[in-house]
This record gives structure tokens, C-alpha cells and sequence, in this order.
């Protein structure tokens, strides 16, 4: 039985809505998908029900965005948690305000060097995620990169013409209003650098695990990684962080046996769901 438990919907940043997510992953026979909108959960329910009746069982994730002053933001991944919990949907909230005040800082300063990007096609509210990623695809869109990585490497990321972080989020927080609804707290997607940088301070905050096994990862910087969680006594997991855009393979084609990830659903197991 195969699991991908890092998926984008139109909830956040990706371009494949809740239900087509649940629909293709049933089709493509996954066993345990997880959809990990950034800092939002309302894509849950609708895979939820679109996944009634399938053999392939969703779930429950989440993607923090978290920041210590004067450092590079990393990410905290939430499973298995009780999605009503006030605490982190509160902090999914907060997170949301603070990527919206750096969304607009960023198109100030692109304005500023001459982009001036339409953002009509673009969803407003309190309740919908907005953040860098919309802006790079905005930036492939009207010419100004040839690619979402060119897009951060120029303007986005750290070091680029409209870089602007968002206001600190400290990953403890994201951490506690994981555990508080219930769930288990993954770093996502590491590189070696975030793994030296981070890995001990996130253990004693309450880290439960660490994204090892995704796309594009060289089997010695997986390796690296997958020593450091086993030296820090966290499980892995593993996921395509997939966004449905065409330069992608579809929901299915990466694929984690679960084999691989007993602790994770373990863990899972001992806060209330088997897994089975």
C-alpha cells in the first residue's frame, strides 16, 4: 500500500482542487494521501467526501510557515489532527495575516523595479492563502522569468530584488498548536543545511519527525538526512509535494510504500487513528 503525504490544492498554492487530488489518487490506486495546504484547512473536507467509498483514505495535513527573527523560513507539516481544534486554526489564521502583509510588501517592491503584475485572477479574503508562490506564477505568466525557480532566484527568495520575509512565526508555535490539536509535527523537505542548522533546536521544541523521501532528493542527501532523524529519535516520512502544475507528474506517479513509514503511523496509531 503506497502513500504520498504531501499534496497542494486550490485551498493554497496548488493548481488541482481538493476533490480532483482525492479523485486521482483514488484512480491511481494510493492508499493514504495527505493534503497539505499552506497554513489552511479547508481543503479537507472536500477530499474527505470525495474520497467516500474508495479503498484510498485521506489524511488530515497542514503545511506551517515558520520564522525566527532574522532567520530563513522553514516549514513545519502537521497529520492526523482534529481540524476543529481553535488553537490551530487560530495559528493557521495568524500565519495567513502575516503571508498576506508580505504578499503586498513584495508586489510594492516589484512595482518598484518596474513589474507591475495583475492580480485580479487572484482569490481575496481573510479565509484564502496568498503568498510568494502566486506571485512567481504570476511572474512566468507575464514573461517577466521563464520559471518558478528563476522567479525566487531574482525576486523572490532570500537575496532577491523583492525579497521580504514574513513577520517571525516561531516554529514552537507551529509545533504546540499541532500537538494541541492533536496531530504530529514534521519538518518538511529539509536540505543538509536546514538538518544542521535546526534539527536539534526543533527536537527539544517537540519535533516528531522529518520529511526524508521525496522527488528530486540525491540519494546521499536523503541518507544524510535519514541518519540525522534516526540520531534525533524522529520517524520519517515522505511525499512528492506535488502542486498540479504541468511541469509535474500526476497524483500517484511518486509514491511512498508505507512499509517505510511504520513509526509515522504509529504515531498516528497512538493519537487515535490506525491507519488501518
Amino acid at each position: 500500500m503506497s502513500c504520498d503525504l504531501h499534496i497542494h490544492t486550490t485551498a493554497s498554492d496548488g493548481r488541482l482542487s481538493p476533490a480532483e487530488v482525492a479523485r486521482a489518487a483514488a484512480s491511481a490506486g494510493l492508499g493514504f494521501i495527505s493534503i497539505t495546504d499552506h497554513n489552511i484547512l479547508s481543503g479537507l473536507s472536500d477530499a474527505e467526501r470525495e474520497l467516500a467509498g474508495s479503498s484510498a483514505r485521506l489524511i488530515d495535513g497542514v503545511e506551517l510557515s515558520a520564522l525566527r527573527e532574522g532567520e530563513e523560513e522553514i516549514h513545519i507539516l502537521g497529520y492526523g489532527f482534529d481540524r476543529e481544534n481553535e488553537t490551530l486554526r487560530e495559528t493557521c489564521g495568524e500565519i495567513r495575516r502575516r503571508k498576506t502583509e508580505q504578499f503586498w510588501q513584495i508586489v510594492s517592491m516589484l512595482a518598484a523595479v518596474g513589474i507591475d503584475l495583475d492580480l485580479s485572477e487572484l482569490p481575496r479574503g481573510e479565509a484564502v492563502y496568498v503568498g510568494r508562490p502566486d506571485l512567481a506564477r504570476l511572474l512566468v505568466r507575464d514573461g517577466f522569468v521563464r520559471s518558478i525557480r528563476e522567479a525566487f532566484a531574482r525576486f523572490l527568495g532570500s537575496g532577491g530584488a523583492a525579497y521580504v520575509p514574513m513577520e517571525p512565526m516561531h516554529p514552537r508555535r507551529c509545533i504546540d498548536a499541532i500537538h494541541a490539536a492533536g496531530g504530529v509535527a514534521v519538518l518538511a523537505h529539509p536540505t543538509i543545511r536546514i538538518i544542521d542548522l535546526w534539527i536539534k533546536s526543533l527536537k527539544g521544541m517537540g519535533l516528531d519527525g522529518v520529511e526524508t523521501i521525496r522527488p528530486f532528493c540525491s540519494g546521499n542527501v536523503q541518507l544524510y538526512i535519514e541518519k540525522a532523524a534516526e540520531h534525533f529519535d524522529l520517524f520519517v516520512t515522505g511525499g512528492s509535494d506535488l502542486h498540479g502544475r504541468e511541469d509535474e507528474p500526476g497524483v500517484g506517479v511518486f509514491r511512498v510504500p508505507r512499509t517505510r513509514l511504520r513509526s509515522f503511523f504509529d504515531a498516528l496509531e497512538n493519537r487515535g487513528l490506525s491507519g488501518d
